[in-house]
Parts: structure tokens; sequence; C-alpha cells
């Protein structure tokens, strides 16, 4: 009888493994030439937002049912990504006996929104964790004891994605601009920016092209007026000073977009 039984349940690795190859960061190409759109480093695309109902005639027969349901709406573009958001409430929330309110939110890519396949009719689990992220960068900015069994639900739609980390600070954005223009009850609005790392350099805002080669990426939700991150978020590996250095551009940044939606916001109310 043969000794030399083969367990076909088991799947055999190769009698030999080679140790994988990784890029060095310090190798990694930079910036040398400038970058596609020929912004500097440290430079956010252009930004354009409007709140209140999307439509731009007053002569239509009407909004869609979930528009002029919603009580604050805003749409915010930031270069190629554009973004949609309404939100509701407050509204009777699920716990009759809490004494603070809660905000909840729904964040969906549109299927035609992104370069990677997605289907509409189920959300995917990147769209369930990009919620919570919403939620807990979005929640601390919001006078949730003034609102006691009161729920506040933010629906944010990606209508066109360009660098993933890049489209969720937008969507910080658009919901504080929502928030604002359904009265919300705010400590401050907050401003979200993203960099990436490319070789020893940081970069703001990158697109999809770009974070593709990045070796790490730094988001940040920051209250400019009351000097508070209320979100970070890292993927990859960078040292301690360079954390350091994306902490303190990204809060430099998310101060010019916080001039930029507060700006907006003064001239609407005109």
């Amino acid at each position: 009888m043969s000794t030399n039984v083969v367990d076909r349940r088991r799947v055999n690795g190769p009698a030999r493994s080679v140790e994988p190859l990784y890029t060095s960061a310090d190798t990694a190409e930079s910036f040398v030439n400038g970058r596609e759109d020929k912004r500097t480093l440290d430079q956010v695309r252009p930004i354009f937002m409007k709140t209140g109902p999307l439509s731009a005639q007053e002569s239509e027969l009407s909004l869609s049912a979930t528009a002029s349901a919603a009580s604050g709406s805003a749409f915010y573009e930031q270069g190629k990504i554009r973004i949609s958001c309404a939100v509701y409430g407050p509204r009777q929330g699920r716990k009759s006996n809490a004494r603070m309110g809660s905000f909840d939110c729904d964040f969906r890519y549109a299927p035609f929104s992104c370069s990677w396949k997605r289907r509409s009719h189920i959300k995917a689990a990147d769209e369930k964790e990009i919620s919570l992220m919403l939620e807990h960068a979005i929640a601390p900015a919001i006078r949730v004891e003034a609102y006691p069994k009161a729920c506040i639900d933010a629906f944010v739609t990606v209508i066109e994605s360009d660098g993933r980390a890049a489209t969720i600070a937008a969507a910080i954005n658009c919901i504080s601009a929502a928030l604002a223009d359904a009265g919300i009850e705010m400590y401050d609005s907050v401003a979200a920016c993203s960099m990436g790392l490319r070789g020893s350099q940081w970069v703001a805002d990158c697109t999809q092209s770009e974070e593709d080669v990045s070796s790490c990426s730094v988001l940040i939700a920051f209250m400019p007026s009351a000097d508070e991150i209320t979100y970070i978020l890292q993927h990859g590996k960078s040292t301690p000073e360079q954390t350091d250095q994306a902490v303190q551009t990204c809060t430099n940044l998310c101060t010019r977009v916080y001039a930029v939606i507060c700006r907006y916001l003064q001239s609407s109310l005109v």
C-alpha cells in the first residue's frame, strides 16, 4: 500500500516561495513636473455649491416629492466631484424617551458615478462604512441636546466621484451646507479635506489617478471656529513627522474650505 497520500481537500502551496517586492516610498515618483491640472501641491479644486431646491426654473410643474419634503438640501461640486444631500428633520425619533436627538446618515454612490462597477439595488459594504464615517464627523457639530426625542437624517448621493478620500471630504462639506439650509442648530460648520502621500510629498485633494499612486492618504474633518478635529482617517503608512505635517496642512486647508462655505451661506441670506 502506498504511503504517499495526497489530501485533495487542502490547497498545496508551491515548493518554493519568493518574498514579494514592495515599492519604497522614498523611491516613488514625485510631482517633479507638477500636477495634471496645474494645481500646486497644497491647492484644492475649485468649489461650487448651492443650497435649497435644486430646480433652476420656477415654471416647472413641481419638484420631486423627495426634494419638496426635505428640510434642507445642498449641491456641492469640487472639480469633477458632484454630490447632492437632502436633510430631513428634526422629526420624531425612534426612542420616545431619549433626552438627546440623534443624527443618521445614508451615503450612496450613483451606479454611474464611479470608475469601478457598482450595483444600484444593493448597498455595498463601503457605503455603509462611509455612512458611519459621516455620522461620526458631523454629529459633534450638531446641538443634539436641543432636539430631545428627535432625529435628523441626511441622505447623500454621489453623482460623480473623482478620488475616494476626496469624495468623502466633499460629502462632509455638502452635509454641513445642507444642515445650515435646514436651520439645524450647530456649534460650528464642519469642513473636510484629504491629502495623499506620493514619495515624500503630501498632495492636497487628490484625484483618482493621483490617489491610485499614493502610498498613504489622510482625511480630516475640522471645526475651525471651535479649533476641534471631529474625525481623522488614515490609510497607509507614514512617519510621525509626515503625519504631523499632514494634519497641520489639512487643518489649514479645511479653514480655507470653511471660509468658502460660510461666504456662500452669508450671500444666500441676502
